[in-house]
C-alpha cells in the first residue's frame, strides 16, 4: 500500500526534476532593421570611338583617255603640216587633253597641258613650213630635218602628259563607311553589356 501510494511521489518528482535539466529553447533572431538602399550607380557608357585619321589618299590614273584624245587629234595633226591654212586641223590636239584633265578636276593640271600643246602645235608649225620650203621645187623631197623636229615636237609632250601629268590625287570614299565595331561596357552590378557602334 505504501509503494502504491509513493508511485504518483516518484513520477511528479521525476516530471519535475525533467522539466528542470531541460535546456532552454533558441532566442528568436533579432527583428530586421529596413535600411535605405544607397542609390543605383548609373550604367557605364562604353567610350565613344576615336575620331578617324584623315583618310587615305589614292592616286587615280586616266592615261588612257589622254591616250585616246592623241590618237584622234596626231593625224589631223600631221595633215596639218601641209595645210597650215587648215587652223581647225589643229585644234583637237591643242585643246582635247587639257579638257579632259579639266573634267577629271586637275585646272592647274589642264592649264599646264595647255601651255605643252600650245608649244606643240608651234613646233608643228615650223615643221610644216621647214618641208613646205624644202619641197617647193622638188618633187621628191624628203625632209628628214622637218619631220625630225615634227616628232621632237610631239612625242615628248604626249608621253609626259599620258605618263605623268594624267594622274589625280583624292581621298579614299570607303573611309566614311567603316564596318560595326563591338564594345563592352559594365553595368552598376558588375554585370558586362555588349554594344556595337561605328563611323558613318
Amino acid at each position: 500500500m505504501q509503494f502504491g501510494c509513493a508511485r504518483p511521489i516518484l513520477i511528479a518528482v521525476a516530471c519535475a526534476l525533467t522539466t528542470a535539466c531541460a535546456t532552454s529553447p533558441r532566442p528568436l533572431p533579432p527583428r530586421r532593421v529596413m535600411f535605405a538602399q544607397p542609390p543605383a550607380a548609373p550604367l557605364l557608357r562604353p567610350r565613344d570611338l576615336p575620331t578617324p585619321t584623315e583618310p587615305p589618299i589614292i592616286h587615280e590614273r586616266y592615261a588612257g583617255w589622254i591616250f585616246a584624245a592623241d590618237a584622234l587629234s596626231i593625224v589631223p595633226l600631221t595633215l596639218w603640216m601641209g595645210r597650215p591654212d587648215d587652223v581647225y586641223l589643229a585644234l583637237p590636239g591643242l585643246l582635247l587633253p587639257p579638257i579632259i584633265h579639266a573634267a577629271h578636276g586637275e585646272t592647274q593640271t589642264a592649264i599646264l597641258s595647255l601651255f605643252m600643246r600650245a608649244a606643240m602645235v608651234g613646233g608643228v608649225y615650223l615643221a610644216g613650213r621647214s618641208i613646205a620650203d624644202q619641197c617647193a621645187e622638188d618633187v621628191f623631197c624628203y625632209p628628214s630635218g622637218a619631220i625630225l623636229l615634227a616628232e621632237l615636237a610631239i612625242i615628248p609632250v604626249v608621253t609626259i602628259d599620258a605618263v605623268f601629268l594624267a594622274r589625280r590625287t583624292v581621298r579614299d570614299e570607303s573611309w566614311h563607311g567603316l564596318p560595326m565595331q563591338p564594345s563592352v561596357g559594365v553595368t552598376a552590378d558588375g554585370r558586362k553589356w555588349l554594344s556595337l557602334s561605328g563611323r558613318f
